[in-house]
């Protein structure tokens, strides 16, 4: 197993083949984490999921000219979930991110806010990255505080964009500069 990066509660870490089962476990369609992370898509099937936790494990390590794309997220020898990194525009050179505690047992631990701020640190040192921007929609609060508390800015939200789950919510985008980021570390 290749750790990436580390923190005080986490390490961020490629996958492996021993990962299958757990990854498998954390992808089910019926876990919890589905209804934040861009339910308006529609729900996924056991099949697609299946194949993507082949996908995470197989493919490993997920690299883009050398840089990891996803890690998986692991506290305590416990996998939980995964950061991703991915073009939105690569003709334009322009990268988006993304997070998941897959495992709902451990919410609220700060675990997502740790994982974001040490892949925004890897990005940033193994890219030439200007800036990184994460997206969600005003439904996933928890996304939100994360984007805030690492000191992302709010730089979109397009105003009642969507309509899900008997609400109307906006789509929102944060994104950090490579010398903000650089100033709060």
């Amino acid at each position: 197993m290749s750790t990436v990066a580390s923190g005080e509660q986490l390490l961020l870490r490629d996958w492996v083949p021993g990962d299958r089962d757990r990854v498998r476990s954390l992808l089910r369609a019926d876990r919890p984490w589905h209804r934040t992370n861009g339910p308006y898509f529609g729900a996924p099937s056991a099949e697609d999921m299946s194949a993507l936790a082949d996908r995470y494990v197989d493919d490993s390590p997920h690299q883009d000219d050398g840089v990891r794309t996803m890690l998986g997220i692991e506290t305590a020898g416990v996998l939980v979930g995964a950061v991703t990194w991915y073009w939105e525009s690569k003709e334009t050179d322009w990268r988006r991110m993304g997070i998941s505690i897959h495992d709902e047992t451990y919410w609220g631990r700060g675990l997502a806010t740790e994982a974001m701020g040490l892949w925004t640190s890897y990005l940033f040192q193994n890219t030439d990255a200007l800036r990184l921007d994460l997206a969600t929609y005003s439904g996933n609060p928890g996304m939100v505080a994360v984007a805030r508390r690492l000191g992302f800015t709010e730089e979109a939200r397009m105003r009642q964009a969507r309509r899900w789950s008997g609400g109307i919510h906006d789509s929102l985008v944060f994104g950090i500069l490579r010398q903000e980021w650089e100033q709060r570390r």
